[in-house]
């Protein structure tokens, strides 16, 4: 029995729906959740969303060297897949504190979450930091590894803050990596504190000067 809709589609609109990313069980249980598929003719279903990522991310060697579409969040064989063209919107992010407080309107609010959030940008970030000091990620602030703290759960992860505030771009700005600071949450928290944001050095110093 053919499905109600293409299998590549289905996985898309619900990786859109978890934010660009997810696990391949977040995956399978927005899929089964969103119950438009059908399931009971295919008891492998699973199988079939599985093999349709590798067959349309280069990250993989089954890839079909057609759409690339997937991307391995934090390496091949991790199990987390993001869109590469995902661009966050009101919609589809939740908000957090800081986006609350926002008073710039909702168009600065777009793009402030667009750039915050930008899952292809933090990902080159990542990358590049990688390259650059011996394969970890650590905060560019306080040094924290959440893979040396959490183990395997906290490998690969860091957040990304950009450190250029939206009030000072101008529209056709294009945000570049070396804007992206990758850190900590808790860092991520202390410098989003203030009006205006911290910069990386001065929450350095305000930590400096606590420790002594």
């Amino acid at each position: 029995m053919p499905q109600p809709r293409p299998w590549l589609d289905e996985i898309v609109d619900a990786l859109r729906e978890l934010g660009g990313e997810g696990t391949l069980e977040d995956i399978y249980t927005r899929i089964f959740d969103r119950g438009i598929m059908d399931f009971a003719s295919n008891p492998f279903w699973k199988d079939r969303v599985r093999g349709t990522i590798y067959q349309y991310s280069s990250d993989c060697d089954v890839y079909n060297g057609k759409r690339d579409i997937f991307y391995s969040v934090s390496g091949k064989g991790k199990g987390q897949w993001g869109l590469r063209d995902f661009e966050p919107s009101e919609n589809n992010v939740n908000l957090t504190e800081d986006d609350e407080v926002f008073a710039e309107g909702k168009k600065k609010l777009r793009q402030h979450i667009y750039r915050e959030r930008n899952p292809r940008l933090i990902r080159i970030a990542k990358e590049r930091f990688k390259a650059n000091h011996g394969g970890r990620l650590y905060c560019e602030v306080c040094g924290f590894d959440f893979y040396r703290v959490y183990g395997e759960i906290g490998q690969d992860y860091i957040e990304g803050h950009h450190t250029i505030p939206i009030s000072e771009l101008k529209d056709g700005d294009v945000t570049k990596v070396e804007d992206i600071a990758l850190v900590c949450s808790n860092c991520h928290r202390m410098l989003h504190r203030k009006r205006p944001w911290l910069t990386k050095a001065q929450l350095q110093s305000l930590m400096n000067e606590v420790r002594r």
